[in-house]
């Protein structure tokens, strides 16, 4: 009897034995970028959940119609890719032409931006021979479960479709706050409308209306709040012990940048919407119905309407909070001090 109630106690305190298939997995990631200054230090971030193990970066896909230069859009994901240690992602783009353009001054700034964070990088600008809406409906055809995080024009997502992601965010519009175009965009439209979805609103329209499963949309509603300071900056600039802090810390301090922080025209815009697509608590969204204006001076502008798009919108950021969990992810003070330089992403 002793014997048998031993076998009862030790069974009872003996920890128990997950079976393999219950450990839940990060989730799969789809990261849709222009590679603007920002995008670009929003790929630092993710490398930095990726390297943890809280999300699985399946793919960069490089839409040539936003911010970043055909060709050197992609040559930038590479060199990124590169230096943040994502060798096992696939990269692509896809096409370079859209409704409206970006302004073309910025665009070289930000090209010489990238081009400075990235010195000896080995990556180049020939197109990749798969396109990216067939990269992305590779990945969501393998895994019905990914996530794609969208933080330029909606072009290589609109000409994937129909696809099926379980969940799509997407920084971009403004329902009641204005826009932001800017800087030498054309005077006749009204400034009601957001970057991303100005450059081709057909697309945000088709996205926005047509994708399965959830839909959030980070809108300048909420992500205005992120403005990037020099007090940050300052922060950053103490407290940089990785590649992925190094490279955004080289991105805000660059010459031609500091001007346009000075100003208060730079916002960690799409930082914050891949934040809130894995830490929930960071922005505050409310459900409405949405649509996009296709043409005229209000084309591409969100707006509310009956026959939208029932959707998840943001209305407000949490600053403190995205600061500090942005400054601690890149700095991986949240791993092991063995993983946070290394050169290879942790083992999913």
């Amino acid at each position: 009897m002793k014997r048998v109630l031993l076998s009862l106690v030790l069974a009872m305190a003996a920890p128990a034995t997950v079976p393999a298939a219950a450990v839940a997995r990060p989730p799969a990631v789809i990261f849709d970028t222009d590679m603007d200054f920002d995008d670009a230090a929003t790929l630092a971030y993710l490398s930095q959940e990726h390297r943890a193990g809280r999300i699985d970066l399946r793919a960069i896909t490089v839409t040539n119609n936003g911010a970043g230069l055909p060709g050197r859009a992609i040559r930038h994901a590479r060199c990124l890719a590169e230096r943040l240690g994502l060798r096992n992602v696939r990269i692509a783009d896809g096409t370079d032409t859209a409704p409206n353009s970006f302004p073309a001054e910025l665009r070289q700034l930000f090209d010489r931006v990238l081009t400075a964070a990235t010195p000896g990088c080995s990556g180049d600008e020939t197109p990749s021979r798969l396109r990216a809406p067939e990269l992305i409906r590779k990945v969501l055809r393998a895994d019905p479960s990914t996530q794609i995080i969208a933080t330029g024009p909606l072009t290589n997502l609109a000409a994937a479709l129909p696809y099926s992601a379980s969940r799509l965010t997407s920084m971009g519009g403004a329902v009641k706050v204005a826009g932001n175009l800017c800087c030498g965009t054309p005077p006749e439209f009204d400034g009601t409308q957001e970057f991303n979805y100005w450059l081709d609103p057909p697309a945000a329209r088709a996205v926005l209306t047509r994708s399965r499963g959830t839909v959030r949309m980070v809108s300048l509603d909420a992500a205005n709040e992120v403005l990037i300071t020099s007090a940050f900056i300052a922060r950053l600039d103490a407290d940089h012990g990785t590649p992925a802090a190094d490279t955004v810390l080289e991105i805000v301090t660059h010459p031609e940048v500091q001007p346009l922080i000075a100003d208060r025209l730079l916002y960690w815009w799409d930082p914050l919407a891949a934040m809130s697509a894995i830490h929930p608590g960071h922005v505050e969204f409310t459900a409405g119905r949405l649509d996009v204006v296709l043409n005229g001076p209000s084309a591409g502008r969100t707006f509310l309407s009956p026959s939208g798009r029932l959707l998840w919108y943001g209305t407000a950021a949490d600053t403190a909070a995205f600061e500090q969990r942005f400054l601690d992810t890149l700095n991986g003070s949240d791993q092991p001090a063995s993983d946070r330089t290394a050169g290879a992403p942790a083992q999913q």
